[in-house]
């Protein structure tokens, strides 16, 4: 049966929109390889009908990098609305699963091309501690194959930015890092060639961007992997992310209300547009780039 990604990009987005698990795509619908994964996820993303306003990067450890993993490293989109600062709100079904991630994110200071130059860390003007949440349109995200997880924008449902990191060209963003829930901690540091070193993961997008003749417009973020345990929550609480003496946090709230209403009708609020206002706001003085939000 010849795969369909524009079928694929339907039913993910129709998962984004409701809230409602998918098992797996339906055959026709499901990717068998890495490429048709990226073109279902470039039409899922699309479907979205939100800016691109950066990439996360998944699985580009030390060990991900060498292949030493199930999986190879991947990257998805970050869509604007799910980009909120420190403090934000995000609202769940009773049902659901979220993964949170302490990561160290980058933003651009200027538009660069990575076929035609070398990285260089001068073309940032920010780092800062971000949790990633995944909240994957599969009910059980790890039994599905690779490809089928791309085509679902590797889980992306928000990056709550926090605060900011100093850094230099030889940073090897090796301090501590955790996340912690109503004050006590759940989620330990990761060690080792298990931990995400973000400029090597940085690299890792940078030649594939080459590969491809892609661009990283002005104002790029870029989310580079997991410095911490992830840890799943599926009830309400309080979270805080740490890296070294940069923190950020996120309320997670899960309830029935987030489910159907008495027609049937579903009311989900964890995938509602949050209230931010999308113009392109900059950090100054250690602020967030855009105005709390709930979503």
């Amino acid at each position: 049966m010849r795969f369909d990604p524009a079928a694929a990009a339907a039913h993910l987005e129709w998962s984004w929109q409701t809230g409602l698990g998918l098992g797996d795509l339906p055959p026709g619908s499901r990717p068998s390889s890495l490429s048709g994964g990226y073109a279902a996820q470039a039409l899922f993303v699309e479907r979205i009908g939100e800016p691109v306003i950066g990439w996360k990067i998944a699985g580009a450890s030390p060990r991900g990098l060498r292949g030493e993993l199930i999986n190879a490293p991947a990257t998805g989109c970050l869509v604007q609305s799910r980009v909120p600062p420190s403090g934000s709100i995000l609202n769940f079904r009773v049902d659901s699963r979220a993964t949170l991630e302490t990561e160290v994110a980058f933003r651009f200071g200027r538009t660069v091309s990575p076929a035609k130059e070398a990285f260089d860390t001068s073309m940032l003007d920010r780092a800062f501690v971000a949790i990633e949440v995944v909240c994957s349109r599969y009910i059980d995200r790890k039994a599905v194959a690779q490809p089928s997880f791309v085509a679902d924008n590797l889980g992306f449902h928000a990056l709550i930015c926090g605060e900011q990191i100093p850094f230099a060209d030889d940073c090897s963003f090796d301090e501590d890092a955790g996340i912690w829930r109503n004050g006590e901690r759940i989620a330990s540091t990761l060690n080792g060639d298990d931990r995400t070193r973000p400029f090597e993961s940085l690299a890792f997008l940078w030649k594939e961007f080459a590969r491809q003749g892609r661009t990283l417009e002005r104002g790029a973020i870029v989310t580079t992997g997991t410095l911490s345990a992830p840890v799943d929550c599926t009830s309400s609480a309080n979270l805080t992310a740490r890296f070294a003496d940069a923190t950020v946090g996120v309320a997670l709230r899960f309830s029935s209300d987030n489910a159907q209403d008495d027609d049937g009708n579903v009311r989900n609020k964890g995938v509602l547009k949050s209230r931010v206002n999308v113009e392109h706001y900059d950090w100054l003085n250690g602020a967030s780039p855009f105005p709390q939000s709930e979503f």
